[in-house]
């Protein structure tokens, strides 16, 4: 049974194996980080494997399009959100930092919720489990109500981030990725070299 996580770390043990190139797959891979796509069907590694289960399917006798409807392996969503829930409890303090929104930035905070109602619906002794600290950089504002524009505060809301009282700290950048990521990312490097 497939997950996304298993997915991309099979992928990245083969690119790890065949190359020598940098990559993310690769490199997560290397360095023991699972890489998780919500949102699977809307990628494109997921066309990709759909592609080549049509193909494989037409090759072993079938007939498009009756042939779209039977994948050539098992695909298991709940897979990802349990090893990601596992993640979570492991930890003492959580932070979460996001580019961009929608549903990935959703599901990876969506866990203190699952937690909280596995914890109430069925009697279990789980701890009371929020993101402490978030750092957020998406150019869509709260204002016109869309998902990508959900603040961390309102998140608070929901019961997935500690709110600034409790000792939650969050930062939000609104801004294009392809401008604050660079910057960002020069003025860590130059934090890191000033430790040296």
């Amino acid at each position: 049974m497939l997950s996304s996580e298993s997915l991309c770390r099979e992928l990245g043990r083969y690119l790890a194996d065949s190359t020598d190139k940098p990559g993310l797959l690769r490199n997560a891979y290397l360095k023991g980080v699972p890489v998780f796509i919500p949102a699977f069907t809307d990628s494109e590694l997921a066309l990709d494997l759909s592609l080549h289960m049509v193909r494989k399917g037409i090759r072993g006798g079938g007939s498009f399009p009756a042939i779209l409807k039977q994948p050539h392996f098992q695909f298991n969503p709940f897979l990802d959100l349990g090893s990601y829930a596992q993640r979570v409890l492991q930890s003492n303090r959580l932070g979460i930092f996001t580019v961009g929104g929608g549903v990935p930035r959703n599901w990876a905070q969506q866990v203190a919720p699952y937690l909280e109602i596995l914890r109430e619906r069925l009697d279990l002794n789980i701890p009371d489990i929020h993101y402490h600290y978030g750092v957020r950089l998406c150019p869509e504002p709260a204002h016109w109500g869309g998902l990508s524009g959900s603040t961390y505060s309102e998140g608070v809301s929901w019961g997935k981030f500690f709110s600034p009282s409790e000792g939650g700290r969050f930062a939000e950048v609104l801004c294009d990725a392809t401008i604050a990521w660079p910057i960002l990312m020069k003025a860590i490097i130059q934090r890191i070299d000033k430790k040296k």
